[in-house]
């Protein structure tokens, strides 16, 4: 599936957030959204994701305006993996990841067999089968991610939509987020992501989708339009590109 967000603006009250904003998205594409904190990022995930809708301009998915779309239609197509969640009561990983089928069935029905199939395979694919019968508020916060991720491939959606990922996760537990993200997307998803760290940006997105003000400043492919100029325009900090041996990219601070 393919996204197109055309001339899109997004206020809250008087406070605008988003600025005459336009990209596209294709199918397996993994594009990242940089910039720093406040520049409308969420914002723009909730107006992707039809739970915002924008002062001006339009988000069609495959040509489709998506506030067109019945919301349990949308959620079959278009799946949210929100920074973190938190809910009060602790179900099990299996449990969590079972309620991304709620789209598929109807109002007062409950999950099947076929649909407790596809929520083993979720976690299946994403490498935390062991995890299934533990409590959500009982595992660590890359595992969380890693359940909400499952869960949105249990909806089976052609696009994932995640906002910050990878926030307040260890190392580890970043690329194994990424390197997910990334095998999702070659399996002809369309993945959205945010992202604060110009690094996770060269390693793993198609393109990058950079924000300062609200606005679009740079869109292309990493290594074309992410300098050490933009990433100062976007951070305030200097940088230099180094290139390792096995061809990856990645910034060091320019110190003074």
């Amino acid at each position: 599936m393919s996204i197109e967000v055309r001339n899109l603006s997004f206020a809250y009250e008087d406070h605008g957030v988003l600025h005459d904003v336009s990209f596209t998205v294709s199918d397996g594409e993994l594009l990242a959204v940089l910039g720093p904190n406040g520049v409308g990022k969420s914002t723009l995930f909730y107006c992707l994701s039809g739970l915002h809708r924008p002062r001006q301009g339009t988000v069609t998915l495959d040509g489709r305006v998506i506030w067109d779309i019945a919301p349990k239609r949308l959620a079959r197509q278009i799946a949210y993996v929100p920074q973190s969640h938190d809910p009060t009561f602790n179900y099990s990983v299996a449990d969590m990841v079972l309620m991304g089928t709620t789209a598929r069935v109807g109002g007062f029905s409950t999950p099947g067999p076929e649909e407790v199939a596809i929520a083993r395979d979720a976690l299946d694919r994403v490498g935390i089968s062991h995890l299934a019968r533990r409590g959500y508020q009982q595992i660590s916060g890359g595992e969380r991610q890693l359940t909400l991720i499952a869960r949105a491939l249990a909806q089976q959606a052609g696009v994932v939509v995640m906002d910050e990922p990878t926030a307040n996760l260890d190392f580890g537990n970043q690329l194994r987020i990424l390197s997910t993200a990334k095998e999702l997307a070659g399996r002809e998803h369309t993945v959205i992501l945010s992202t604060h760290n110009p690094d996770h940006v060269f390693w793993f997105a198609d393109r990058v989708l950079a924000l300062s003000g609200g606005r679009v400043v740079a869109d292309g492919p990493p290594r074309s339009v992410l300098t050490p100029d933009l990433i100062e325009t976007l951070y305030g900090v200097r940088v230099r590109l180094i290139e390792t041996e096995e061809g990856r990219v990645s910034c060091q601070p320019t110190l003074t």
